[in-house]
């Protein structure tokens, strides 16, 4: 027959064996949530440049409407180029086009949640624009101008 110590001893252990499971538990169920909460917060960055982006284009079609309605329009110093239907348009100081200089102009941060776009990728033909910004994680953002259409794109690329 054990002995009285042995069985306080027992059930100390079995406690103890207990609780562990119980923080083991609670530790994995932050960690998983964690996880979504960061996808959260990555998605919502993500959207939240875009829309930064867009309010900025606004702010350069608003002024090109103040300026009657000119190809180039003189703001803060710098010379803005526009389209024919007032968004501003990829142009760099070398009145080359250049999707770095039209991500410097839209969205001066460059940065979403501390990164910078780690690739570039331009498509210019005609009078269409389309840059595509690829960050870290396989996110990206899309601002393109398209048959007088402006647009911001924001998702992820798929493995």
């Amino acid at each position: 027959m054990p002995s009285k110590a042995s069985l306080i001893a027992n059930l100390e252990r079995s406690r103890l064996v207990i609780w562990l499971l119980v923080v083991i538990v609670l530790v994995m169920s932050f960690l998983i949530t964690w996880q979504n909460v960061e996808r959260e917060a990555n998605d919502t960055a993500f959207l939240v440049a875009s829309k930064r982006v867009i309010e900025r284009a606004n702010y350069y079609k608003q002024q090109w409407l103040l300026s009657g309605q000119q190809a180039q329009v003189e703001l803060d110093g710098e010379i803005v180029h526009f389209s024919p239907s007032g968004w501003v348009l990829p142009a760099s100081r070398e009145q080359e086009y250049d999707c770095s200089a039209w991500l410097e102009m839209l969205y001066p941060d460059e940065e979403i949640l501390g990164d910078t776009p780690i690739e570039i990728e331009s498509d210019f033909i005609n009078s269409e624009y389309q840059c595509h910004y690829l960050y870290k994680q396989d996110r990206f953002m899309s601002i393109g101008l398209i048959d007088n259409k402006f647009f911001v794109k924001v998702g992820f690329l798929a493995n």
